[in-house]
């Protein structure tokens, strides 16, 4: 559930950003974004942000806060989006993609994804992905004793449009992409590289649920899981594979001047191990630590900056 979490993103987003601000740099390259909250801090603190996930949920989410310079979704387009999602005649496909979903929630989405698809400009679609990806999270997290307590997705859906994040303009050309992360720093020129590697189950330890919310194909999440064998993001078993997808990437990585690298130490990978991969490339300038372990599901975190 997103709440329980919650101390600890917030927390880790902190440990990050501070340690950012102390660099010197006006453009930043995130290669694997997830949820684009640091990018949106960057954007805020001036810097130009190039943010980038395989993943189209988390692109979409981006081009809403991050690219998005002035477009906001207005009444009437939250007003057409609440008519479609309500009416009788959806199909419950998505409880065939997460069965956590009630029937009727299962409804509400398969009707809503397809009237984001009538709205005018991609930044407004990608306004209604970002607030009906919290709508899913939001119905997700109930558990049976608890489902009498929430409350309708519609009117969910209305309080996160209200108190959306900020959308602004901060005179720098942020763009989003949803591309393999070797190739996407190919396309992108930036003074550094912030970089929080997939885990060893890549892919898989996202819910697909929110790719195919994103762009409304459900057969879209295993073409992804295929394209991504033998890269980052593609599950593995031996920790020999995974670091030897770690310096490939790596390879590509040195076209950007300046890496910081953020490590979790949870048991499959130790810091000197990350440490080791790192020096083939990059002598390591400083190593950050900050022990979230009193925190349910925190470890120590490390961010490893290069020269």
């Amino acid at each position: 559930m997103r709440a329980a979490t919650e101390p600890l993103i917030r927390r880790w987003l902190g440990f990050e950003l501070n340690i950012l601000r102390r660099l010197k740099f006006s453009t930043i390259a995130i290669p694997f974004a997830g949820s684009p909250d640091l990018d949106w801090y960057l954007k805020f603190w001036g810097k130009q942000v190039y943010s980038n996930d395989i993943c189209k949920w988390a692109a979409a989410m981006s081009r809403a806060y991050v690219e998005n310079r002035n477009i906001l979704l207005s009444e009437e387009d939250v007003a057409m989006l609440m008519n479609e999602a309500a009416a009788p005649h959806g199909q419950p496909g998505f409880q065939l993609i997460d069965d956590r979903l009630s029937e009727a929630d299962a409804i509400w989405l398969s009707n809503l994804r397809p009237a984001i698809g009538k709205l005018h400009t991609p930044y407004r679609q990608a306004l209604a992905v970002s607030h009906a990806l919290r709508v899913g999270e939001y119905a997700l997290s109930f558990q049976p004793h608890t489902s009498h307590l929430r409350r309708p997705l519609s009117d969910v859906f209305l309080q996160f449009w209200r108190s959306q994040r900020q959308v602004f303009d901060n005179g720098k050309d942020n763009r989003s992409f949803n591309l393999d992360a070797s190739y996407f720093l190919r396309q992108v020129s930036a003074d550094v590289m912030f970089a929080r590697f997939p885990g060893p189950r890549g892919l898989l330890s996202r819910h697909p649920w929110r790719e195919i919310l994103a762009n409304g194909n459900p057969e879209e999440w295993k073409y992804m899981l295929r394209r991504q064998r033998g890269r980052l993001g593609d599950a593995v078993l031996s920790k020999q594979h995974y670091q030897e997808l770690i310096a490939t990437f790596l390879v590509e990585a040195r076209r950007v001047g300046r890496w910081a690298i953020s490590h979790t130490d949870d048991g499959f990978m130790t810091l000197a191990e990350m440490t080791d991969i790192i020096r083939r490339f990059r002598k390591i300038d400083t190593i950050y630590h900050k022990d979230f372990s009193e925190v349910i599901g925190g470890h120590n975190t490390y961010l490893l900056i290069t020269r």
